[in-house]
């Protein structure tokens, strides 16, 4: 069963868009609720993930925060950004996280991501691989809030590492990030050694057709967009029933009226 996977970036108090990794702030849970109806666009996916790209705000505040959004989702949530210690993970977790998301802390710290996967199972750990492709199609990772770090070619990556480590890898493209030219699905080509990990392509979706698109594949498990301007309205709803009319296996819910007849199914 594939999944769409609506990102949320979030600083503890406002969300944000990105292109290209550069942010742009949109306003708080009640501005995005009155302008984008956020929370009738996640009653249109599987997961929801939700980025703390703000590192002003401890992670353990920035739990409470999460805490409050989290009453008002009732998929799962994956969360990352700003995880230092078990405890920070701990902290999370409590707060209505169901996976933590960890990108240079795998190869920084594969000892945190470890104990984070030993206590509440592989599952719980999702590797986030942000990439880059140079002009001679060399493919690169790069370190998101980390200006001046040298980035890390593919061929470095410590491949055993991250398979043991992760249930699930996000391939994110750097370079597709907020441009709504579609996800760069060939480029995948450059991941063959992490294949025995499931992928999640993120960057670059701007419609119903590239969702589907890139759904088809059969390395991609799931897609995650962040780009709300793109999907507002309908436009969620439109690319879960596209990409089932095209044959790709994802849920269908229904929902139910109090006294407990069936009324509405969502695709």
């Amino acid at each position: 069963m594939k999944r769409i996977i609506l990102g949320l970036l979030f600083d503890g108090v406002d969300f944000y868009l990105s292109r290209n990794f550069r942010l742009q702030r949109l306003g708080n849970v009640a501005w995005l609720q009155e302008h984008f109806r956020i929370f009738d666009l996640v009653s249109h996916v599987d997961e929801v993930a939700v980025f703390h790209v703000a590192r002003k705000m401890g992670t353990k505040a920035f739990a409470m925060a999460l805490k409050e959004l989290a009453r008002n989702l009732f998929i799962p949530i994956s969360v990352g950004g700003g995880v230092r210690s078990i405890e920070d993970a701990d902290a999370l977790f409590r707060s209505g996280a169901d996976r933590i998301m960890f990108s240079d802390t795998l190869w920084n710290d594969p000892s945190l991501v470890r104990k984070v996967g030993i206590k509440y199972g592989k599952q719980s750990v999702v590797g986030v691989l942000n990439y880059s492709l140079t002009g001679a199609q060399h493919l690169e990772i790069r370190h998101r809030h980390r200006e001046g770090f040298p980035p890390i070619a593919i061929k470095e990556l410590p491949t055993k590492s991250l398979a043991s480590l992760a249930g699930e890898l996000v391939l994110q493209s750097i370079d597709r990030d907020g441009t709504g030219q579609g996800f760069p699905v060939d480029s995948l080509s450059h991941f063959e050694e992490l294949r025995e990990t499931p992928w999640i392509a993120a960057g670059g979706f701007g419609s119903t057709v590239q969702v589907s698109h890139a759904l088809g594949d059969s390395r991609i498990e799931a897609v995650l967009t962040s780009n709300l301007l793109a999907f507002v309205g309908t436009g969620l709803s439109l690319a879960r029933s596209n990409s089932r009319e095209r044959g790709i296996k994802l849920a269908v819910w229904e929902e139910w009226a109090p006294d407990g007849d069936r009324i509405t199914s969502y695709p």
